[in-house]
């Protein structure tokens, strides 16, 4: 949602999603996969759109899911903004500061081609320093966070 929101300006070439809003306990609850309704409409969309072939259902995923489990920067759910498409679909989009920090946290998690991708992406976003430290200070209460993360932390840093 970089793109959709203006922060950056390279093309994307899926949309991730963390999971499923819900209003009354404001919060994003864990999905492991989405509603059959929900794949199908995907589906249709990237049938019917030439620009997304060869990524049929793909192109909209739940690869981030595994943070939501693990916990979303702290506040994310005030700093949310919600964007509504007709009657049916309403998205909640993570603000530029967490979205900074998710990129914080990809690009210190993955290593290989996409890596570089996170790290252009989180320049992008011009992070200040205090927003640099939040980041670094909600990495590292993951449980995932080992000594290995830590080093490729200080050399991105």
């Amino acid at each position: 949602m970089l793109l959709f929101q203006g922060l950056v300006s390279r093309t994307t070439r899926d949309v991730d999603v963390l999971g499923n809003w819900n209003p009354e306990e404001v919060e994003i609850i864990l999905m492991n996969e989405f509603p059959d309704c929900v794949k199908r409409c995907i589906k249709k969309l990237a049938d019917n759109h030439p620009e997304l072939a060869g990524f049929n259902e793909k192109w909209v995923n739940l690869g981030p899911k595994g943070l939501t489990a693990e916990g979303l920067p702290k506040g994310y759910e005030g700093r949310l903004a919600k964007e509504q498409f007709g009657e049916k679909l309403t998205l909640h989009l993570l603000h530029r500061n967490d979205l900074m920090q998710l990129k914080l946290y990809a690009a210190v998690d993955e290593r290989g081609p996409r890596q570089q991708v996170h790290i252009n992406d989180l320049v992008a976003l011009h992070p200040t320093r205090d927003e640099l430290e939040r980041g670094i200070d909600w990495i590292t209460t993951l449980k995932d966070f080992d000594e290995l993360k830590k080093a490729d932390l200080r050399l991105l840093l």
